[in-house]
């Protein structure tokens, strides 16, 4: 067995080459020869006539079989196939065309089109209107927890748009394309364009739209039992807790600690009566509502308003 195996890569090598050659020989001339059917896209090519358009969107592409010898139809598909659809002679109303009798253009000329689809087309023309609509801002989410969705605004809030005039003639607004706002924390500037049909409506200046997005904070109250404490060690205050009530954004009140808040009581220099009553906000004797973040969360409310202090 060993030796079989050695004599049949080992002797009558000439003519074993000489098979080998024939067969590659054949298999070139097979791939180069035969021939067969493939299939492509064709992109189309509208020519209208002046005055007019579409009222749908007009079909971008096309496929198409195609026959011809293995080695010219293998490479159709990476060609850039083309259809001229001339419309250029046509009038308003419906049209009807027969794609097959419109060459490829792009297309070797050893291949040939068996047949397209589809095969032919209804289309409607419709005369060309301008007309002036307004522009609408297109959202979608929401933002973060603890806001809520302001004003939104477009500029310019009007455009004039060209097309067919069964669409343009009922048609008042155009939405913009769409805005993400999802977890959103602040105002915001969004440059778009408009979600418009291609090859239907089209602006008569180009041109990108500024959508401002307003973002408010959700607020509320949330109230604190909290220490009164007084500076300096010769006066007391005759409550030792007060109620205060703090009123802000949703995300930043839920995150106050009560250990931070407190009312401080301020004794000013030469106060010279034994006891008193401290108020918020005014001169003299008064009290301040310790909290973190103070600019962004306000005191709604502080029970009791007044804080009576007495000597030691």
């Amino acid at each position: 067995m060993r030796n079989r195996l050695r004599d049949l890569f080992t002797t009558n090598l000439a003519y074993k080459g000489l098979a080998l050659a024939f067969a590659l020989m054949m298999w070139v001339w097979v791939q180069s020869e035969q021939v067969v059917e493939d299939r492509a896209r064709v992109r189309l090519d509208w020519r209208l006539p002046d005055g007019l358009a579409l009222v749908e969107p007009p079909l971008e592409s096309a496929t198409v079989s195609v026959e011809g010898v293995r080695g010219f139809v293998r490479g159709v598909r990476q060609k850039q196939l083309s259809m001229l659809v001339d419309l250029s002679k046509a009038r308003e109303g419906e049209v009807s065309l027969d794609l097959t009798e419109r060459p490829v253009t792009g297309l070797p000329g050893e291949v040939r089109v068996v047949s397209v689809a589809p095969e032919s087309l209804k289309v409607q023309l419709d005369r060309v209107l301008k007309r002036r609509v307004n522009v609408t801002p297109i959202t979608h989410g929401d933002p973060a927890t603890g806001y809520r969705l302001g004003r939104v605004t477009v500029k310019p809030d009007r455009v004039e748009l060209s097309g067919p005039s069964s669409v343009l003639r009922g048609l008042t607004e155009v939405g913009t394309d769409t805005i993400e706002l999802g977890g959103l924390r602040e105002d915001a500037e969004f440059e778009v364009g408009l979600a418009l049909r291609p090859g239907q409506l089209t602006p008569t200046v180009e041109g990108r739209f500024t959508v401002s997005v307003r973002v408010e904070p959700i607020v509320k109250e949330r109230s604190f039992e909290v220490p009164v404490v007084v500076e300096g060690d010769a006066w007391k205050a005759t409550i030792e807790r007060v109620t205060v009530t703090l009123s802000g954004p949703t995300d930043r009140l839920d995150a106050v600690d009560p250990a931070d808040v407190r009312a401080v009581v301020h004794v000013p220099d030469g106060f010279a009566a034994a006891s008193g009553s401290a108020r918020r906000g005014t001169d003299g004797l008064r009290y301040e509502i310790e909290r973190p973040e103070a600019e962004a969360l306000d005191v709604a409310a502080v029970t009791p308003s007044t804080i009576s202090v007495e000597r030691r």
